[in-house]
């Protein structure tokens, strides 16, 4: 069963150029028809995957928490090709 929360989110006009500009690269990558929706749930994968990787999270629990969000969206992942 999908579930979906609804967000409302503001962005400068410089981000939502980044946005676009990040979907239509994936849209190009993937050969799929992603959304700029597709594309911000693929950012959220990579930071949460460069957190694991890259950094060390000092906060136990918050290093808990980043890895178990990265591993129920790759598990439950209704994106298709839209990653980074």
């Amino acid at each position: 069963m999908e579930t979906r929360t609804e967000i409302q989110v503001r962005f400068t006009d410089q981000e939502r150029d980044g946005l676009a500009a990040l979907a239509a690269g994936l849209r190009g990558v993937a050969e799929a028809d992603l959304t700029e929706e597709d594309a911000l749930v693929a950012a959220l994968e990579l930071a949460l995957t460069r957190l694991i990787d890259d950094f060390e999270v000092p906060d136990p629990a918050a290093r808990a928490q980043v890895q178990r969000a990265r591993d129920n969206l790759r598990a439950n992942w209704i994106r298709g090709s839209a990653t980074l």
